[in-house]
């Protein structure tokens, strides 16, 4: 709830029942890229944090790194920016499990935006989808965004102020067998922050005060 610096902080039951949500709603996304790329994806717990925008890329250990991530911004109860990113050379392995060996690495880095693109829409409208089924709720969404850049980068373009405090929630996952990781954050800015904890309320089956 807001203090009198306008902090916003979870209380313990709602962040019980965020990362459950997100647990669930994240399960689904990757038992779909798991159907893509043939292989058994590994999660970890979400992490969820209060940051600073400007400092968002610190937190994941990606401002020196070059990733290639897919953005997509969702609204309805809630609104969030939904960012799927993996190392730029992972990706391109990525695209290479999903369209198959028999393309060279130039065919896969031409068709390597497009490729991505396909793989966040399908990753993230599965974790916002399952979301929305959750809570029973709806959502719209953005066309997915293809953003290379360095990690900091990416988290921050939109953001209207780099000192916005931020919600970021934070997944990592991985393909064992080939040593990739990516990550899934959700980024959402003060006012959609009270939007959520509304949603988490009504979940929970706290009454509206």
């Amino acid at each position: 709830m807001p203090g009198s610096s306008g902090v916003v902080s979870l209380t313990e039951i709602q962040l019980d029942a965020l990362v459950e949500i997100f647990n669930i709603s994240v399960g689904r996304a990757a038992s779909a890229l798991s159907k893509i790329v043939g292989e058994r994806i590994a999660l970890s717990v979400p992490t969820v944090q209060f940051v600073a925008a400007s400092q968002a890329g610190q937190h994941l250990g990606l401002n020196n790194q070059c990733v290639c991530g897919v953005a997509q911004e969702f609204s309805g109860p809630f609104n969030t920016e939904a960012i799927l990113m993996f190392p730029e050379d992972h990706s391109l392995e990525i695209v290479r499990m999903m369209l198959g060996e028999s393309y060279s690495m130039d065919e896969l880095s031409e068709l390597e935006q497009e490729a991505m693109a396909e793989i966040g829409n399908i990753l993230l409208n599965a974790c916002i989808g399952s979301i929305a089924n959750l809570i029973n709720d709806r959502f719209d969404s953005t066309l997915p965004e293809v953003r290379m850049g360095l990690g900091t980068d990416l988290l921050q373009v939109n953001r209207r102020k780099t000192d916005d405090s931020i919600l970021l929630i934070v997944i990592d996952f991985s393909i064992a067998s080939r040593t990739i990781q990516g990550y899934m954050a959700f980024l959402m800015d003060v006012p959609s922050i009270h939007s959520l904890i509304e949603s988490l309320d009504r979940f929970i089956g706290i009454p509206a005060t």
